[in-house]
């Protein structure tokens, strides 16, 4: 599933129930520099241009990855 949280809190949420040793992999250019989902809840400030995404089954062989935006998506309803 792929989330685009606004701040730290919205991405504690987004890693919830996730074991703390999963892997994380970061695109290039991002200066993230966790390597496990432990590490990554630690972070305190999120910038709104990155994406995380988790995977639906949460075997240990899977990752959560970061990578940036690539389109504008509607924050406020359709009027």
């Amino acid at each position: 599933m792929r989330y685009k949280p606004k701040s730290s809190a919205a991405l504690h949420i987004a890693l919830g129930g996730l074991h703390a040793q999963m892997r994380v992999e970061v695109d290039p250019g991002i200066a993230i520099s966790a390597k496990t989902v432990g590490e990554f809840r630690k972070v305190t400030a999120w910038p709104e241009n990155l994406a995380v995404t988790t995977p639906q089954d949460r075997n240990a062989g899977n990752c959560v990855t970061v990578s940036k935006t690539t389109v504008a998506t509607r924050t406020t309803p359709k009027s």
